[in-house]
Order: structure tokens, then C-alpha cells, then sequence
């Protein structure tokens, strides 16, 4: 009725449910580091959320393997155009953020910040 088999499927179910529960919460973690990001640079994050691109392993400074998760996002700087951007987390630890080239929000040539920045 319940033999090994049966033990060795649970214990597989387990594990996936567990790698998805962590997968989530790494999902989570990019997604407020993204925010944060947004908000550093002074862009808007477009509809609050992020996309898995893509999953690697790969080895970390010490030489450990470890799953590297790409996820995409967009931005935008003034409204009218989307641009892209992605982050990249080795496990939990942030590997980088790159947005795609996009003009600065107050860098206008009437902007009259600019002569004090520039000086």
C-alpha cells in the first residue's frame, strides 16, 4: 500500500514545492531591489512587476555553484516610452541591475539645475 516509492515521490514533491517557494521568494526580493533602483535613478517601474527571464548555474567568487535568475522589467522616464532592464540574483545576492540607455529625467537644457550640476 505505501512503500518506497511512495516515499521517494513525496520527497520529490517536497523538494519542487520547496525550490518554487524559494523561487517566489527571490522573485519578491528582485522585484524590491528593482523598486529601490527605480527610485534611486529617478525612473517609474512599469506595472509593478518583474518577469523570470532566464536560469543559469554558475559559479560564485568562492567558486560554490549556484542558480543565477535573470528577470526583466521595464521603466520609463517621462510616460511615453517603455525601455528594459533586467536584474540578476546569484541565490540571494544582488549580481547587478542594468536598465537600458534612456535619457535623464532632468537633464534638459532648460533644467535650471543643470549650471549648478554642472558646476
Amino acid at each position: 500500500m505505501f512503500d518506497l516509492s511512495h516515499v521517494a515521490l513525496l520527497m520529490l514533491a517536497g523538494l519542487i514545492g520547496t525550490w518554487i517557494w524559494r523561487g517566489l521568494g527571490l522573485r519578491d526580493r528582485a522585484l524590491i531591489l528593482v523598486r529601490q533602483h527605480c527610485k534611486q535613478v529617478d525612473v517609474q517601474l512599469l506595472d509593478e512587476s518583474i518577469v523570470l527571464n532566464r536560469i543559469r548555474l554558475a559559479r560564485n567568487r568562492g567558486g560554490r555553484f549556484g542558480v543565477v535568475r535573470r528577470y526583466g522589467f521595464e521603466f520609463t522616464v517621462t510616460g511615453e516610452r517603455r525601455y528594459h532592464g533586467n536584474i540578476q540574483l546569484h541565490g540571494a545576492r544582488l549580481l547587478g541591475i542594468e536598465l537600458a540607455p534612456h535619457p535623464f529625467p532632468s537633464a534638459g537644457p532648460d533644467d535650471p539645475n543643470l549650471r549648478e550640476k554642472l558646476l
